[in-house]
């Protein structure tokens, strides 16, 4: 009988423990709806004043032609709104934010990539000169994918047991600019990439310029194509790479390597 009573008082603390967690998300939803709700309301009020500024006859003046887009630049720049470009998008080994460490030291082995935009340069390799010459980088980053773009003003770190801290004293990336700056170890730096296929069994493009010319130096047409179409385009796919060529008198012509279309399922 005392048995069931201690199975039974265990079975009751699992239950008052997931109650109080369930609280808690409660809570927390209480607070994420709040806080949406003042947001709402502030950016009605905005808009309200904005059009209470708006008289009747100011909708049939004649408008005026735009500031050029350097002044305005000047102008948001003074209002403190700074308006950046990304230069590239770093992925890492870390898909998903648990199982992350908060600490670089924690996991050494961990690698990431940083893939610089080719938009941003006519010449995407020269803003990388130099670069290898370095150890480390100090790399400014934006929380681009935080989930949801709510802040608030007090937050709970993991390491203060539930002890309540102002935003601006922890590395929450919940702030109002969700910028990160961090000291990250140059392992190597590699070329940008064309427009052409990345290979996957492959391992370099002068391994599949080699394979290529391995191919077409053994005349893969078939007899038909050889005596009756010899005058069409040949086409023939090579790892990831689709290769069009045209066979001469005594020589081989390749007109275009793309990727090969992936259609999905």
């Amino acid at each position: 009988m005392s048995h069931q009573c201690g199975c039974c008082g265990e079975h009751v603390g699992k239950l008052k423990q997931q109650v109080s967690v369930m609280r808690k998300e409660i809570k927390n939803l209480r607070q994420t709806l709040a806080s949406a709700a003042r947001a709402h309301r502030q950016h009605m009020a905005s808009i309200q004043a904005a059009l209470s500024n708006i008289g009747p006859g100011d909708l049939c003046k004649e408008q005026t032609a735009p500031p050029p887009p350097a002044e305005i630049s000047q102008a948001a720049l003074e209002k403190g709104n700074v308006q950046t470009v990304p230069i590239g998008y770093i992925s890492s080994c870390f898909s998903e934010k648990n199982g992350t460490p908060r600490q670089p030291t924690v996991c050494g082995p961990s690698r990431a990539e940083l893939r610089i935009q080719r938009s941003v340069f006519s010449n995407p390799e020269h803003p990388l000169l130099g670069l290898e010459h370095y150890s480390h980088v100090w790399i400014i980053f934006v929380f681009h994918k935080n989930g949801h773009l709510s802040y608030k003003a007090k937050v709970k770190p993991p390491r203060l047991d539930g002890q309540r801290v102002g935003v601006y004293s922890t590395r929450s990336p919940h702030r109002p600019n969700a910028l990160g700056l961090t000291l990250a170890k140059l392992d190597r730096i590699v070329a940008p990439e064309g427009d052409g296929p990345r290979f996957k069994f492959l391992h370099s493009r002068e391994e599949a310029a080699a394979a290529i010319r391995g191919v077409l130096s053994a005349d893969p047409r078939s007899v038909y194509r050889r005596t009756c179409c010899r005058d069409r385009l040949f086409f023939f796919t090579l790892d990831t790479a689709h290769i069009t060529c045209w066979f001469g008198q005594g020589f081989t012509e390749v007109l275009q390597v793309r990727p090969v279309e992936q259609h999905g399922a």
